[in-house]
């Protein structure tokens, strides 16, 4: 390869990694209600990144061989299968290692981070097959063309398990979050073999309709997606609404609250709170609050205990940092409720 091959084929692939990060970025940002820890979001991208790769490699060779299966098989059903494995694996570790996974529109951002992980380092694998073949044109193309479609599909059936992951974590029985686990990565493994099925099709025919169907299929995927996040958002806000109106009529907080802490744009203004920093530190508690107040309703006995004493704890941290203001309830009710 000649020096301008090196630089056009690693800009490609910098513009491609970079395209995914931002759009993990930008999901996580859109959970605007409860965001994420940033460090858990960033550890899923990078088992999606690293570890989940070579794992699905090593796996998906020893068990093809095992089973003497062909190309057809281990491209269409073994390696979407064992990939979203091990992509699953990667949030169930965030389900079983940390409290914040507790809904589904979490499920759909750490599904989205550990796909498009995985989705970064195909990209960077096709891009070293194809100049080792010394096809520089052709592998930047092949590269931007995974990254708009392949590692899309990576993201959307990840975020498929992930949102039933999160549905699982409301869920009040064993048998039900088993159910919804158990659905979601099914619904991930449909998906990602009906798409790798499709390829092998496509590329066994030239016909214009395999063609057609295949482009037409991933924008009306991404639809579907962007149409679920707007769903498990408007239900988050939901339930902000309900459990802060009620700990208003409980007498705990002010009657502002729900009025202001439900709608972004409320909550990022500054006259509700007069201290930016503890602005930011009241919102997040007032969101756990409500947020913990749902889930114990729902969880098993020894687990709705645990999340009952969180909600004590933090109607003590709520009420001693309102206790600083007296002002701030008189300053919201003067601006009046958006539409």
């Amino acid at each position: 390869m000649s020096p301008f091959d090196v630089v056009a084929l690693l800009s490609a692939l910098t513009l491609s990694t970079l395209l995914l990060v931002a759009i993990v970025a930008a999901v996580w940002w859109f959970d605007r209600y409860d965001r994420e820890p940033v460090h858990l979001v960033v550890g899923v991208f990078l088992w999606g990144a690293l570890a989940a790769p070579v794992l699905a490699v090593g796996a998906t060779s020893l068990v093809a061989t095992a089973l003497g299966a062909g190309p057809v098989v281990t491209a269409g059903l073994l390696g979407p299968a064992i990939e979203e494995l091990v992509k699953a694996a990667g949030l169930i570790l965030v389900v079983l290692l940390s409290r914040e996974f507790d809904n589904p529109t979490d499920g759909v951002v750490y599904g989205t981070a550990v796909g498009l992980g995985f989705g970064a380092t195909e990209n960077l694998v096709y891009a070293a097959v194809g100049a080792a073949n010394g096809a520089v044109a052709d592998t930047m193309t092949l590269v931007l063309l995974r990254t708009a479609m392949c590692a899309g599909i990576h993201a959307l059936s990840s975020a498929a398990f992930g949102g039933c992951l999160g549905f699982a974590a409301l869920s009040r029985g064993r048998l039900q979050r088993a159910g919804w686990a158990g659905g979601g990565l099914v619904a991930a493994l449909a998906l990602h073999s009906t798409w790798n099925l499709m390829l092998v099709r496509l590329g066994a025919s030239g016909s214009s309709s395999v063609h057609g169907a295949w482009f037409a299929t991933l924008p009306a995927l991404y639809v579907l997606y962007l149409a679920a996040l707007a769903l498990f958002l408007r239900s988050e806000q939901r339930i902000l609404k309900e459990q802060l109106a009620e700990e208003v009529a409980l007498e705990v907080l002010p009657p502002w609250v729900p009025e202001v802490i439900p709608y972004y744009r409320r909550r990022v203004r500054s006259a509700w709170w007069p201290s930016r920093r503890e602005r930011t530190v009241l919102a997040r508690l007032l969101t756990r609050l409500a947020f913990r107040k749902h889930a114990v309703r729902r969880l098993p006995r020894p687990e709705a205990d645990l999340a009952g004493l969180e909600v004590l704890r933090l109607r003590q941290r709520i009420r001693a940092m309102l206790a600083t203001s007296e002002d701030c309830q008189s300053s919201v009710e003067g601006e009046g409720p958006e539409g």
